[in-house]
């Protein structure tokens, strides 16, 4: 029996074409959480939510695919407005869009045709990701098949009732080169292997990780584009070890597309690796303050809940000893997100001078959603504007890691720093949360509290560490074996 082809297909292939090969043979195990958050999705009730706040809906509940397949043409055929969990079926593609909407024009069916909405929480409110794009592609298809009539359009509802469109004639080529291979994947055909940032989102990391490592694999890098890679490759170049060993001028003479910094950064990288330890190319300067905010959120993106906002607050006193802070704005229900911004928001207001560090972008992305939702006092915005510091961005093109992946828990644990417990990450924080909201289990909510604190403590030992770093320091350039 031919492997199904699924929206989440699209997904799957755009992280790690593996995942889609590895699925098939393995099975992905993924439970009800994390199967909603590899793609952005949010629960039921929040679907069904937003829909009632739209008016009456007809909604397909039909445990069996073959069964809702027929009940979804029955309601398109009969002209339902909107229709609610739609499955369609055609050979080994299933696809099951969010929601299905009639407009007008003429189609197999009548004067009306459908076009797909899928619920998404957005990283941004201002773009849909290309993975979202290959998916409303999909159903176009499909509705194609039933209503004789492609769309043209895609659309993108996020947990506020904001509808986005996207064009999907723009993206037809994209959307027929990734179907062409995900269908050559399911019929057995074994992708070229690379280690990329997408396969951390795979539940085959691990198996990803080690096939890289066992072979030296010059993906291993840390953020090489596939490009790179292909050219790497073609060039002869295919081991980290073949990378730190050559002659630079040779490489770059055989690179087309590659520049010749861009190379020696790479190569760079490549002799970290195999010297295991850290390269600094350049000191990374952060403006003096005696007063310093360190910030993480958790979120539970299946519920559009911002639900902590966790800060420590650096005073260096004349003395010259730092006293460190620790404060958590926490939604205790998930009417409470409100008023747990409001608080942060206050509290940014109140120090609206010192620098805000953060890991990685999403922080600045979480207040630009709650400013656009709750808004904020001027000089909370003011920060958050013109005090906010991503340490991973101010660090990354000046001092390259011995590591493949420079999360904060890959950096803060090869400076030393440990989380106080073995199962921290960020699912296990969304479950912790549903945990609390369930039973009410303080030990639950305590848990969160923590690892928000470890987040927000890393946060400051990276910073801090990087800070001290001159030109030159950790790597010594002796030649390689």
């Amino acid at each position: 029996m031919q492997k199904q082809l699924t929206e989440k297909s699209f997904f799957y292939h755009a992280k790690c074409p593996r995942w889609v090969s590895r699925d098939v043979v393995h099975g992905a195990h993924l439970d009800a959480l994390e199967s909603l958050l590899i793609d952005d999705s949010v629960l039921p009730e929040v679907h069904e939510g937003l829909l009632k706040a739209r008016g009456e809906y007809e909604a397909v509940r039909d445990e069996d695919t073959d069964d809702a397949f027929q009940r979804t043409v029955a309601l398109m055929q009969s002209g339902a407005q909107t229709i609610y969990g739609a499955v369609f079926v055609d050979g080994h593609w299933v696809g099951r869009p969010d929601v299905l909407e009639r407009v007008e024009g003429q189609s197999d069916l009548g004067r009306w045709y459908y076009v797909a909405i899928d619920i998404k929480r957005l990283h941004t409110q201002k773009s849909v990701r290309d993975e979202h794009k290959l998916q409303g592609a999909f159903y176009a298809e499909l509705l194609e098949r039933v209503q004789g009539v492609r769309p043209t359009s895609g659309y993108i509802m996020t947990p506020d009732g904001t509808v986005m469109r996207y064009d999907l004639e723009a993206f037809e080529v994209e959307y027929r080169l990734t179907l062409k291979r995900i269908e050559a994947i399911l019929a057995g055909e074994e992708p070229e292997h690379a280690l990329t940032t997408g396969c951390k989102a795979s539940p085959f990391f691990a198996m990803c990780l080690d096939e890289a490592s066992s072979c030296d694999d010059v993906s291993l890098l840390n953020r090489v584009r596939q490009e790179e890679i292909d050219e790497l490759r073609a060039a002869g170049i295919d081991t980290v070890l073949k990378l730190a060993t050559a002659d630079l001028a040779t490489v770059q003479s055989k690179m087309f597309s590659i520049s010749d910094d861009r190379v020696a950064f790479l190569q760079r990288q490549a002799i970290a690796l195999k010297e295991h330890v850290h390269d600094v190319v350049e000191p990374v300067e952060f403006r003096a303050s005696d007063v310093e905010i360190y910030f993480d959120v958790e979120s539970d993106p299946v519920r559009d809940v911002d639900y902590l906002f966790g800060v420590l607050l650096v005073e260096t006193q004349k003395s010259g000893h730092k006293q460190a802070t620790y404060r958590a704005f926490v939604a205790e229900t998930l009417d409470g997100e409100r008023e747990a911004w409001e608080q942060f928001a206050a509290f940014l207001a109140e120090h609206r001078y010192a620098p805000v560090y953060h890991y990685g972008w999403y922080e600045i992305g979480v207040c630009a959603r709650m400013i656009e939702r709750y808004g904020a006092p001027e000089h909370a915005i003011e920060s958050w504007e013109n005090n906010f510091v991503d340490v991973n961005a101010a660090l990354r093109s000046r001092i390259i890691f011995p590591l493949s992946f420079y999360s904060l828990k890959d950096i803060a644990q090869y400076l030393g720093f440990a989380w106080r417990g073995e199962d921290v990450g960020g699912v296990n924080s969304i479950r912790w949360y549903h945990e609390w909201l369930e039973s009410g289990n303080h030990a639950a909510l305590q848990r969160i509290i923590e690892y928000n604190e470890d987040d927000v403590r890393a946060t400051q030992v990276v910073k801090e560490w990087a800070q001290k770093q001159v030109a030159g320091g950790g790597l010594s350039w002796r030649a390689l074996p």
